[in-house]
């Protein structure tokens, strides 16, 4: 299939969400049912392949964010989808290992819209499936014979090291007005961007490129990360339910101190020392994490939120130019850049 070939959506078809899913998917499926039974059960419940009882399922919602990645910039450097297919789902699997640990450390009992797997299973097995999906991940690179191997596989276990030790700073690391935007920076940069960089570069080094177009690439994810990531905040507080999949101010909730917060929080005037008032108390009603959510805006934290996140966007985008992939995969990791932080259809 030539890359002049486009799905009814405009994009090249081997690149279009079904043509992801029906690449991946099998995959990710084949390799979660061949774990321990117990730990096969739970994944493949997580992935929504199967539903609590063990039927199959049609809940395998995922958007794929990182498999769309790795075979855009695969394209871009001359490689066909099925180069990467084994690196796109263990990805994919690395991801969701996330996800069900996350699920439990944030006690979020529900993940897709269903039960969360900690809910379902409990959390020392829910744990441990995530677990699983660590190490299956990591022997699918390690075991795939195509070119570039030790490499990719060394570019994963860093990004595994990374998403860990920022989730360990972000439960350990009092984020407020005095530890500064740094210290978040750190953490998204580890926790979101270093999956999305890994996304990026994998096809790269499968190709044997350059150093300065791992680089480029590099410098893609990582803003990447933070644009999305500070969007995704703001959206927390005022998105829509519907479109963001969790509850409104859930972060607001837990005193999860976001970006928009941050800055809110570090601004002078009187609607920041009434939020910092307001942060320290225990008020949990609607109304009060309605009225931090107003303080926050009106201290300038949507705004500074909205244009730093813009901002780390044109940076990913300028790094992706540097990047030398080809015009017509350029184009398409452009729009996929934005909509992936801005949730443009």
């Amino acid at each position: 299939m030539s890359a002049l070939d486009t799905s009814s959506t405009g994009l090249p078809s081997f690149l279009s969400p079904r043509m992801v899913r029906s690449t991946v998917l099998p995959v990710m499926r084949q390799r979660a049912a061949a774990l321990e039974p117990t730990l096969a059960r739970i994944c493949s419940y997580h992935l929504g392949f199967i539903d609590e009882h063990g039927d199959p399922s049609g809940a395998a919602r995922g958007k794929l964010t990182r498999a769309a990645l790795m075979m855009a910039a695969a394209d871009g450097v001359g490689l066909r989808p099925e180069d990467v297919r084994c690196q796109a789902a263990a990805l994919e699997l690395l991801h969701n290992s996330t996800l069900i640990h996350d699920d439990i450390i944030d006690a979020d009992e529900l993940r897709r819209g269903r039960p969360a797997a900690w809910k379902v299973f409990g959390a020392g097995l829910a744990i441990l499936a995530g677990d699983a999906l660590q190490a299956l991940a990591l022997r699918m690179v390690v075991d795939d014979p195509g070119p570039g191997r030790a490499d990719i596989s060394s570019v994963f276990a860093e990004a595994l090291g990374l998403v860990l030790a920022g989730q360990a700073r972000e439960l350990t690391v009092r984020l407020g007005p005095g530890t500064g935007i740094a210290e978040y920076d750190r953490i998204v940069e580890e926790k979101t961007s270093a999956l999305l960089e890994c996304a990026l570069v994998t096809p790269a080094l499968r190709a044997a490129q350059p150093e300065h177009v791992l680089t480029a690439l590099r410098g893609a994810g990582r803003h990447l990360g933070l644009a999305f990531q500070i969007f995704n905040d703001v959206e927390d507080i005022w998105g829509d339910p519907a479109v963001t999949g969790k509850p409104v101010r859930s972060d607001l909730l837990r005193r999860n101190p976001s970006f928009p917060v941050l800055a809110a929080l570090s601004a002078d005037g009187p609607a920041g020392e009434r939020l910092r008032r307001l942060w320290q108390a225990d008020g949990t009603t609607a109304a009060h994490l309605r009225e931090m959510a107003d303080l926050v805006e009106e201290s300038g934290g949507r705004h500074t939120a909205e244009r730093l996140s813009r901002d780390h966007l044109d940076s990913a985008l300028e790094h992706l130019g540097r990047a030398e992939l080809s015009p017509a995969a350029s184009d398409e990791l452009t729009a996929l850049f934005d909509r992936i932080v801005n949730r443009t259809p």
